[in-house]
């Protein structure tokens, strides 16, 4: 344990952040992706290691994985799929590359200026991902030819046409995501365009005859995006969902493929408030059901999680709540369970019999840590496994308190204290309040640090006032600092 705040902020920094927790479909091996800094310490890269599900073992490095491999998934017949820059000489760009048990790597698919984000079908060979289309070109090759000429004639510049330029502070384009289906041995086929500001948002069904993906806003509409459903053997376009001031995002095929789970999204105006909830399409008569519309809370930032068992209706997800993101179940009456009542989960997996989850559990004072859950069991307290990147403790004492504003809303914060206060031993105060609006700790942004508010020098006590997205932007905890000896300690994560 430190308490010297540059050797802390040197250990912060230099911490590992897993992230990308992913299951085979056995159930044996758990996969993460791990961001360590680089030799010179100035960026981080990624690399990918095991997790025992038992908790039993140590965690190692994936044989043959290299600097660079990230966005493991596995494939149907369990063999390690990753996103890789190894070998990008001709043509640069990562590339999808295949893992043997043995470390053997392999590419299976590639694409000129490289491909950003891929998934793969639970029961069959089809592989989705997505890469870009300059104007004017038709396919891969086309797209190559033209990336070639720009870079000969020393052409960077970008022609806009239409709004929106630039998303999450990065200049978009020239190149336009599209979605790619490689089936088998056949070629790749394009399933369409994402829009300037796609993300690579996309599912497969299971097994692997339809693609869905998200379609980014445009300047017409810039509160709406689009679901489009395509045939995965011929790009053909076989349904599109949408709804005026609403966004729709991480699809996701139930197992017998009947059902697209996505995350709405209603943008706020003046008459309304922006809410967040789980929606369910019938793949063929375009029906749109809430799944969560008594559900208080807002279910995201992961993507839910059907049952793998075809014909039940089960999906687990997670959900801002009063700090935490807890993990929920919802069974097929549509009762919904919390399963989890402390911490920030992501990465949810689940066992091929849907008895056991897997995910990765962050705190305010601990970096995620890869857990197993029972699929079932209300307010559980999760099994920990062995984890890269344990901090181990901090300096001085986190607790969770509560209070009552005067018109009866409850306010919460953390209050953090040194190691050697005690009513008799008075500290001095530092408050605090995080206007970041996700769960406790690294969850949120996936950091793979605690939360941003814990003090580098704990000389101090200080209450950590967080704003939580289910207190529906009631943020009075600025008003409870003030007051922060009128807050109750009722637990402590």
């Amino acid at each position: 344990m430190v308490n010297d705040p540059r050797t802390l902020h040197d250990r912060l920094v230099a911490q590992p952040r897993p992230a990308d927790l992913v299951l085979a479909p056995d159930g044996t091996r758990l996969i993460l992706s791990v961001g360590a800094l680089d030799d010179e310490g100035t960026r981080y890269v990624s690399e990918l290691w095991e997790v025992d599900p038992t908790g039993e073992r140590d965690p190692r490095p994936v044989t043959g994985s290299v600097q660079g491999d990230s966005a493991p998934v596995f494939a149907a017949d369990g063999t390690l799929t990753v996103l890789s820059t190894r070998g990008t000489d001709d043509p640069p760009g990562a590339g999808v590359w295949t893992l043997s048990a043995n470390g053997e790597a392999e590419r299976i698919a590639h694409h000129p200026g490289g491909t950003t984000a891929f998934t793969i079908a639970a029961r069959s060979r089809a592989l989705a991902y997505t890469a870009g289309l300059l104007p004017g070109a038709a396919d891969a090759r086309t797209h190559g030819d033209l990336l070639q000429q720009r870079q000969r004639s020393g052409v960077t510049a970008i022609l806009y046409e239409a709004t929106p330029t630039r998303a999450g502070g990065v200049d978009l384009g020239p190149a336009e995501p599209h979605t790619f289906v490689l089936r088998g041995d056949a070629p790749p086929v394009d399933a369409g365009g994402q829009g300037l500001a796609g993300t690579g948002d996309m599912a497969l069904s299971a097994d692997g005859t339809a693609v869905a993906y998200t379609r980014a806003p445009t300047s017409t509409a810039p509160d709406t995006n689009v679901v489009v459903m395509a045939d995965a053997a011929t790009g053909v376009e076989r349904r599109t969902f949408s709804r005026p001031g609403h966004q729709y995002y991480r699809p996701v095929f139930t197992a017998d493929g009947t059902l697209l789970i996505c995350q709405r999204q209603r943008e706020e105006t003046y008459d309304s408030e922006w809410r967040v909830t789980l929606v369910a399409f019938d793949v063929e008569s375009g029906e749109e059901t809430d799944l969560l519309p008594d559900f208080d809370n807002w279910p995201w930032p992961g993507r839910a999680i059907p049952s793998p068992v075809a014909g039940d209706a089960t999906l687990w997800f997670t959900g801002d709540e009063r700090g935490h993101c807890p993990v929920f179940r919802r069974d097929p009456d549509g009762t919904v369970t919390r399963l989890t009542a402390s911490g920030a989960y992501a990465s949810l997996c689940v066992t091929p019999d849907g008895a056991t989850l897997y995910a990765l559990r962050s705190t305010l004072d601990s970096p995620p840590q890869a857990v197993r859950l029972d699929a079932g069991e209300p307010d559980q307290d999760p099994t920990l496994l062995k984890t890269p990147g344990d901090l181990g403790p901090l300096p001085g004492t986190l607790t969770e308190v509560h209070t009552t504003a005067d018109d009866g809303f409850a306010l919460r914060a953390w209050l953090i204290l040194p190691e050697d206060a005690a009513p008799d031993v008075p500290s001095p105060s530092s408050s605090r309040r995080t206007a970041d609006p996700s769960p406790p700790g690294p969850a949120g942004h996936g950091s793979g640090t605690p939360g941003p508010s814990w003090p580098a020098d704990t000389r101090y006590s200080c209450p950590t006032l967080p704003c939580p997205p289910d207190t529906g932007n009631r943020c009075r905890h600025a008003a409870a600092a003030g007051t922060a000896a009128g807050l109750t300690a009722t637990s402590s994560p």
